[in-house]
Order: C-alpha cells, then sequence, then structure tokens
C-alpha cells in the first residue's frame, strides 16, 4: 500500500506539472519536497518516476490543443500537433502520442533487459565530453537543416538568436557573470517561461485570432478510439525508430530526455517531411523511452544525470540511501526488474487512460467562441509570467523578456521557433562541452 500511495502521488503531481506550462520535473520535485522527507527509499523511486512519467502524457495535451508546451519536451507536439487541431482532429493527436509513450515505456523496458549487463559496465561512456560533443554537433546540423523547410539561412540566424539568449549569467565552466550590460537580473540568465511563451504562446494566439474562417477554436469533431490505434499502428515503424533514438539520447546527462524528443522529431521530419504523424509518434513515443533511461545511470550507479535527479538524489540521502548501494549488479538488476519496472508499465497505462478522456473533456470545454478562449489564454499566460517574476524576485525583467520576445516571436510567427527554442535551453550546456572538447 505504501507504494501504491507513492505512485498515486507522482500520478497525480504529473498531471498538475505537465498541464502548467514551463513547469517541468524539476520544479515540481522542489514544490513537493516538503511532502516527500517521510518516504522511503523505495516509495522516493516510484513517486519521481511516476512524476515523470505522467508529465511526458499529460505535458503533451495543452502543447497539441493550445499550441501552448506543457514542458520542454513538448515542442515538437507544438509544432505538429497543432495541425491536427486546425482541422479539428486534436483528439486523435493525443490519442497517438499517449499510445507512443506506452510504447516507448515498453521497448525502453525490453532494451533494458537486454542490455542490462552491458549498461552497467559502460554506461560511464554516455557521460564522455566526447559522446555529447558529436551528438550536438548532429543535433545543430539538424537543426539548420531540417526546419523552415529547409531554410538555411533563417535557421542559422535562430539558432545563433536562441544561443545568444542563453549566454547571460553564469557559464557552464566558468562562475564568472558575463552578458548582463549592467542589468542585474541578468546574472541568473534569461527567464525560460517568458522565451516559451513570446516565442510559442503569443504567435499561436495571433494566428488563431487572426484566422477568419472559424468562430470556434476548435472544430467539434469526436474521435473514436478505434481510429486512433489504426493510425498508430499505421505509424508503427516510426514509433520504434523513436523508441530506440529517445533511449539512447536519454544516457545523456542534463538534456536526457529534450534531446531525446527533438533529435527523434528531427530524424524523422528528414525522412517523413511531410508527415505530421510520423513526427508526432516519433518524438513523443521517445518522450518516455528517454525518460526510463535517464534514471539508469542513478539505479546502476549513483549519479544522477538531470536537475531532477538531483533533487531526488538529496532526498534519497536524506532517506538513508548510500550511492555505494548499488555496487552490486544482481542488487542493480532485482531493484530496476522486480520492484520498479511493474510499476512503471502501471504508470504508463494509466497515462494513458487520464490522456485520452482528460484531452475529451478539454476539447468540449474548448469549443466555444475563440476569441474568449484566446483573451483567457493570453491573460494566464501573463499571470503565469507574472507570478514566475515574483517567485524569482526578478518580475521586471520577467516582464519586459515578455514584451521583447512577444513582439519578435509576432514578427517571426509564420517560421517554426523549434531551433531557437533548442539552442536557448541547450546554449550553456553546448558552450561548455565545445570548450572542454578544444582544451582536450
Amino acid at each position: 500500500m505504501e507504494e501504491l500511495f507513492a505512485v498515486s502521488m507522482g500520478i497525480i503531481a504529473g498531471i498538475i506539472t505537465g498541464v502548467v506550462p514551463g513547469a517541468g520535473v524539476t520544479v515540481a520535485m522542489v514544490i513537493a519536497t516538503p511532502l516527500l522527507f517521510d518516504f522511503t527509499v523505495l516509495q522516493l523511486l516510484l513517486f519521481y518516476m511516476a512524476l515523470a512519467s505522467m508529465v511526458q502524457f499529460t505535458g503533451t495535451i495543452p502543447a497539441v490543443l493550445l499550441g501552448v508546451p506543457g514542458e520542454t519536451n513538448s515542442l515538437p507536439a507544438v509544432i505538429e500537433g497543432t495541425k491536427f487541431t486546425k482541422h479539428g482532429y486534436s483528439q486523435l493527436a493525443v490519442g497517438v502520442s499517449a499510445l507512443g509513450s506506452v510504447l516507448g515505456s515498453i521497448v525502453s523496458v525490453c532494451l533494458t533487459f537486454a542490455l542490462i549487463s552491458l549498461l552497467i559496465s559502460h554506461v560511464s561512456m554516455f557521460f564522455g565530453n566526447n559522446t555529447k560533443f558529436y551528438l550536438y554537433i548532429f543535433v545543430i546540423i539538424f537543426c539548420i537543416m531540417v526546419y523552415n523547410k529547409n531554410n538555411i539561412l533563417l535557421n542559422i540566424f535562430l539558432c545563433a538568436l536562441g544561443f545568444a539568449l542563453s549566454l547571460p549569467g553564469e557559464s557552464d565552466i566558468s562562475p564568472d557573470i558575463r552578458y548582463t550590460f549592467g542589468v542585474t537580473d541578468l546574472e541568473y540568465g534569461v527567464p525560460l517561461i517568458s522565451v516559451l511563451i513570446g516565442f510559442l504562446v503569443v504567435p499561436t494566439l495571433y494566428n488563431l485570432y487572426s484566422n477568419t474562417h472559424t468562430t470556434s477554436l476548435f472544430p467539434n469533431r469526436p474521435i473514436k478510439f478505434s481510429k486512433v490505434v489504426v493510425l498508430f499502428v499505421r505509424h508503427f515503424p516510426s514509433s520504434i525508430r523513436g523508441s530506440v533514438i529517445g533511449y539512447l539520447c536519454g544516457f545523456v546527462p542534463g538534456v536526457s530526455t529534450v534531446l531525446s524528443t527533438n533529435v527523434s522529431y528531427s530524424v524523422e521530419k528528414k525522412l517523413h517531411p511531410y508527415n505530421p504523424g510520423k513526427q508526432l509518434v516519433a518524438s513523443e513515443t521517445a518522450n518516455n523511452s528517454g525518460q526510463f533511461a535517464s534514471m539508469l545511470p542513478l539505479l546502476l550507479i549513483g549519479i544522477p544525470i538531470t536537475g531532477s535527479e538531483v533533487v531526488l538524489y538529496s532526498l534519497l540521502i536524506d532517506a538513508g540511501w548510500s550511492p555505494f548501494q548499488f555496487n552490486n549488479t544482481e542488487q542493480n538488476a532485482d531493484l530496476i526488474f522486480q520492484q520498479l519496472v511493474p510499476w512503471f508499465v502501471f504508470v504508463n497505462v494509466c497515462g494513458l487512460c487520464v490522456a485520452w478522456p482528460f484531452a475529451k473533456k478539454i476539447v468540449q470545454l474548448l469549443t466555444v467562441k475563440k476569441n474568449y478562449v484566446i483573451f483567457l489564454l493570453l491573460l494566464g499566460m501573463i499571470l503565469l509570467n507574472t507570478y514566475m517574476g515574483i517567485q524569482d524576485y526578478r518580475l521586471g525583467l520577467y516582464t519586459c523578456c515578455l514584451f521583447v520576445f512577444g513582439c519578435v516571436g509576432l514578427l517571426l510567427r509564420k517560421h517554426e521557433p523549434v531551433p531557437l527554442i533548442f539552442l536557448f535551453i541547450l546554449g550553456n550546456d553546448i558552450e561548455g562541452v565545445f570548450i572542454r572538447q578544444m582544451l582536450i
């Protein structure tokens, strides 16, 4: 019963976190920390696993329905999922994404079963700077070559702008503060939530408002789940490809699930540039596959590789766990396969059961006059940005960034902002990896 309680709390927290734009697993773990002090080691692991997995499901819902990313992994869902929504097939997109997440979790478990001995002995290779260096080169090339109908110059500009926005504040290799231009609030970097709202939400809402062909935000087209299954089976190869890519990228420290989703999406976009269904399925399948893989370094060798896992790590230490507890191969395998995997599969099945009816209810609520919905969404985003600014003690910077990025986002509204967002999120880490590589 203790395990079920921990999983249930993780599922509820994941549902809430996934639909709040820009929140993410790390923020959820920080907020939930006071509630987790009495948890055992196993309960903490189960809570985190349920939370992180459920965020992958529910983060897709606002991305597809509203064009608002519930978390940074949902960026491909914003681009491709909204294409379904415009034609009244939002339920179809959410359903396919949910099935993809379930398949991704199953594939990741099967790969772990097959590769457990190899992973235990060679998992440290993924922490090397060389691996990250070549992977980032691959990602940047894809960003330049794939997006915006292969407009290379535009993509280079967007990558450069995103990277430039990531530079203010501390660097990955030095505690020195740089590029603040005398603005004290920039010492902690450009706020992520303002970037996401300015470049993604504002242009999406403007496009919806300027669409004079409909007065309703969402055409009401009920979709049977059988149709979702048929479409998913049609895109099954893309799902498998996304699962494998997501699993491998999941081992990259710091950016595992973000990298999993976007690399899978980029590969599929190159292979099938005119098939948003395949692109959506591949990216969403990679979500959960990468999520499970990102937990393995912590479970196998006691090393956290993401921000949320660092928070989890501190809670595990307080609960009596030792980093040297997992030095025994048999003990590691027993923990993963006998105690965590069954619950992991259970959480993903729950995610499917939640995502489909949840999406249907939201669609029903949003089948109203579009101007009302657009106004409420814009107001909600402004209030969210204001709240985050107050919490971060940088309200002036958050407000200014939202205004500036919103204006720039409107100018770029006809183009895909993914290269900009991707380089902004990863820019600091990319800089550090490239500099260390040059020094080797």
